[in-house]
This record gives C-alpha cells, structure tokens and sequence, in this order.
C-alpha cells in the first residue's frame, strides 16, 4: 500500500489528512468536483462547502484546475 504522500498528493504536497483537518474538506471528492471542471462557486453548492474553505484549497493546492482529469486517481493509494 502507498503512503498517502506518493503519487499524485506527493507531486500537490499535501495529504488527505491534512486537507481534512485543516480545512474540513474531502479532498477526493474536492478533487473528483475540480478534475470535472467545476468552478469554486459550484463546488460549494454542489458540495456543501463553504466557499471560502473551497477558494482556500485551491489555493493551497496551486490553484489546480481540471487539467489533472479523473486519472489522478491511478497514482492513489488503494
């Protein structure tokens, strides 16, 4: 099993722990919303989240777009 850092949130820096105890947001599902290309005011409303906390990882991830597409999930640990 990979550590939670390799792959594809090693590359972003981040973990998904990290994401969810600093900002209260999953950061697969964060990332499943942005890799469809949904902007951040769709992200929260579909989602539930605020909006600030929803511009706030973007910005910690890099303001990543949708350009990461749903295969960043191949490098996920299982």
């Amino acid at each position: 099993m990979k550590n939670k850092s390799d792959g594809f949130f090693g590359k972003l820096g981040v973990s998904a722990d990290e994401i969810k105890r600093d900002y209260g947001v999953d950061l697969y599902l964060f990332l499943d919303a942005v890799a469809l290309g949904l902007g951040d005011e769709e992200i929260a409303e579909l989602i539930g989240y605020d909006l600030d906390k929803v511009k706030k990882v973007r910005e910690r991830l890099g303001n990543i777009g949708s350009d990461i597409s749903l295969i960043y999930k191949k490098d996920l640990p299982t």
